[in-house]
């Protein structure tokens, strides 16, 4: 059996939802003068609504087209918000997953080399303390023998 492309299969689900009705004629309802004024007004508004639409397209392609294309947003708009909060909610963990991931490298490649720069210091500091006793040591001894070079 050959295989069908993504085109066809979705012209084959159209043709098979696609099916309109014709409409009937409008016609004013028989009791419209023993309604009460709001009745009226809505019937009236109804009744308008019916000719616009039977005056557009009698043979009710139009009402078929708004109701595929109702059909077709609420068929794309559930799963869109079922899944897209997950979506987020997934990312959003993802993220902090990695800031933390980072977080944690950063750490373990400054703490040695914090350790390093502070055994660095210290050695520093010790050197030149010893340089400068030295050069003490030396000064005190030349002043007691100033012939002593």
């Amino acid at each position: 059996m050959p295989a069908t492309t993504w085109a066809k299969q979705v012209s084959q689900i159209v043709v098979k939802r696609w099916q309109p009705e014709p409409l009937s004629e409008p016609v004013v309802d028989q009791d419209l003068p023993q309604l009460s004024a709001i009745e009226r007004s809505a019937e009236v508004v109804c009744f308008t609504w019916r000719r616009f639409e039977y005056w557009i397209s009698p043979r009710g392609i139009l009402r078929e087209w708004f109701k595929f294309n109702l059909r077709l947003a609420l068929g794309l708009a559930v799963p869109a918000l079922l899944v897209a909060p997950l979506v987020t909610l997934a990312l959003q963990q993802f993220n902090v997953w990695i800031d933390l991931i980072t977080r944690t490298t950063s750490n373990m490649v400054l703490v040695p080399l914090s350790a390093l720069l502070v055994i660095g210091l210290i050695c520093g500091l010790i050197s030149i303390g010893k340089s400068i006793l030295t050069m003490r040591l030396r000064q005190q001894h030349q002043r007691r023998d100033p012939y002593n070079y």
